[in-house]
């Protein structure tokens, strides 16, 4: 995996935990906005021009789908994969998906563990976590290798990275406090929305 430092972060100041990760409706009503959206997806176009298997990590259904509409408005072939999508209807979204008929593919929940498109060469985490098994089962999406494949791009407007640390050095300390940084972890954070 490689990484472009994305031209804003989502700011999780104040966000409440329940079950050890922030609340799905705080994280909706403060990143799922029309610009938010279209910031975030017009820089994942530009940085990933050159990508052909985007998968996007959403935090709600009303995200996810939010997040597909401005894909397609930005003339990219996207869909969406939620766990109410029908199992018929999600396994013809996959075989697009991984037959490249579709380029980008949002989801919630859904894609994180299980799912196999070796091609998957960009990630774009829009949900942010505490939970370092789902920043590692988020990021694993992109690490197969494939004919063709020189890498997986992460593009993380949600901080999961700076959270967590690297895939390859991730942060286990039990008990640190994820607003308690080292000096110089924030300063490398480009700015928050």
């Amino acid at each position: 995996l490689i990484s472009k430092r994305p031209g804003f972060v989502f700011d999780t100041t104040g966000l409440h935990t329940r079950a050890g990760d922030f609340v799905e409706g705080e994280m909706d009503a403060r990143f799922n906005t029309d610009s938010v959206t279209r910031a975030a997806v017009s820089e994942i176009i530009a940085l990933g021009h050159d990508r052909r298997s985007w998968l996007l990590f959403c935090i709600s259904v009303d995200h996810a789908s939010h997040v597909k509409e401005e894909l397609l408005r930005q003339g990219i072939p996207a869909a969406m994969v939620t766990g109410a999508t029908p199992a018929v209807e999600r396994a013809r979204i996959l075989e697009d998906f991984k037959a490249g008929r579709i380029r980008a593919l949002t989801n919630v929940n859904v894609l994180t563990t299980g799912f196999d498109a070796p091609g998957t060469d960009l990630l774009a985490f829009l949900r942010p976590t505490q939970s370092l098994g789902l920043y590692m089962q988020m990021a694993g999406r992109a690490m197969r290798v494939a004919p063709g494949k020189a890498n997986g791009l992460v593009l993380d407007y949600a901080g999961n990275i700076a959270r967590h640390g690297p895939v390859d050095a991730i942060n286990v300390s039990e008990g640190r406090d994820k607003s308690d940084r080292k000096a110089g972890e924030v300063a490398e954070v480009p700015a928050k929305v």
